[in-house]
């Protein structure tokens, strides 16, 4: 199992702390809460120690004044997290400091308890900016917790976007994106990706970047597993794209799907550009790799095209159209007549929709480094409409 943070905290936090906990598992860091773990008990005292002292990699105290007056805080869990401390030298402890400074807080801790919690984080957190604070906390924390755990070789990934990840899952970084995702992209809020997802894969990735830095031996290739909406399929393509000098390797019903700079090569495919019904508006691109999706395109409300750009593979649509062999250079075929497309009518934007397997969909947004504005759609449960998930700029 992964080696999860423990996230301590006094009760009355609870909806802070949700937030950082949000925050925190779209940036990959397993996170151990008493919420999760004795969801249909009481507190156990036992179990939180054998967590501390045994499974988890780090500590993170969300230190206000209601959790200063926590006896499970206070007697509990600071007490496992220095005896831990004292005998593993690569336990990481600290903590989040709401309604102190990093300095009088960790005094406060230390006349409680007798602890030096540290500044190790030394992130403070206060009203006037609340989500930012605890953005840069989370910054902070999924730093220390992969250079804590990532020592060399390929990161592994384990990316989720219909159902929660489990701590016990082995992959290093769990991009757990459910909740705010759901199995039906009816049911969310389009605002969790500009507001949530898009901005935690872009602090990963620099996050990722700084640990690659200090760790040579770290090699900048992620290796992933998984399911995954084709939208965050594509955005976790887009966020370690090609400039970034990052990989991906997608293993996927027992296949290697993987990314490298390569030449288009559409051959055989049926590509088809034309211009549409107005004199401005968007070029309106459709992929239909494993399904036909012009009916479906059809029947959502995108506005007027000012052209529209059909691909089709070789065959036509269905499920073994594509291979993993062939896919990257596919992805690198498409990226480049997006382009030319784009040269070609002028459009304001591109509006994308697909049906292809999420690893392509990864491998594409990979390749998708300079096609202008995209907005990218996700198909609806039944598979019979289309809805806005974001926009790439």
């Amino acid at each position: 199992m992964a080696a999860p943070v423990f996230l301590s905290y006094a009760w009355e936090d609870m909806s802070e702390v949700d937030a950082l906990d949000t925050m925190l598992r779209l940036r990959g860091v397993p996170v151990w809460r008493d919420r999760r773990a004795m969801r249909w008990g009481g507190y156990n005292e036992d179990l939180v120690r054998r967590v501390i002292k045994d499974e988890a990699s780090g500590f993170v105290l969300y230190l206000t004044k209601e959790a200063l007056e926590s006896s499970f805080v206070t007697d509990v869990e600071l007490r496992a997290m220095d005896v831990r401390r004292q005998a593993d030298q690569a336990f990481y402890g600290g903590a989040v400091f709401r309604g102190y400074g990093v300095g009088a807080g960790k005094d406060a801790v230390h006349t409680r308890t007798g602890i030096d919690i540290g500044a190790t984080l030394g992130s403070r957190v206060e009203e006037r900016a609340l989500l930012g604070d605890l953005r840069g906390a989370a910054n902070e924390i999924m730093r220390e917790y992969v250079g804590s755990q990532w020592t060399t070789g390929p990161l592994t990934v384990s990316l989720e976007t219909r159902d929660p990840l489990p701590v016990a899952n082995p992959a290093l970084v769990h991009l757990s994106l459910a909740p705010p995702l759901m199995h039906d992209p009816d049911e969310y809020d389009v605002a969790v990706w500009d507001e949530q997802i898009l901005p935690a894969l872009d602090d990963l990735q620099q996050g990722l970047h700084t640990v690659t830095l200090a760790r040579p031996l770290c090699e900048r290739v992620i290796e992933v597993e998984g399911a995954s909406h084709l939208s965050a399929a594509l955005a976790l393509g887009y966020a370690f794209r090609e400039p970034t000098r990052w990989s991906l390797r997608i293993r996927h019903f027992g296949n290697l799907w993987e990314t490298r700079r390569e030449r288009g090569e559409l051959e055989g495919w049926e590509v088809v550009p034309r211009a549409g019904s107005g004199s401005s508006g968007d070029l309106v691109v459709m992929i239909h790799i494993t399904a036909d999706v012009t009916n479906a395109v059809r029947a959502s409300a995108g506005g007027i095209a000012r052209a529209e750009l059909h691909i089709r593979p070789p065959g036509g649509a269905h499920r073994h159209s594509l291979d993993a062999g062939t896919a990257n250079s596919a992805a690198a075929g498409i990226a480049q007549e997006i382009r030319e497309a784009r040269d070609t009518y002028g459009p304001q934007e591109t509006r994308l929709y697909m049906a292809a397997p999420w690893p392509f969909a990864a491998i594409l947004g990979w390749h998708l480094g300079s096609v202008g504005p995209l907005v990218m759609h996700e198909a609806s449960l039944g598979r019979d409409s289309y809805r806005v998930s974001f926009v790439l700029r």
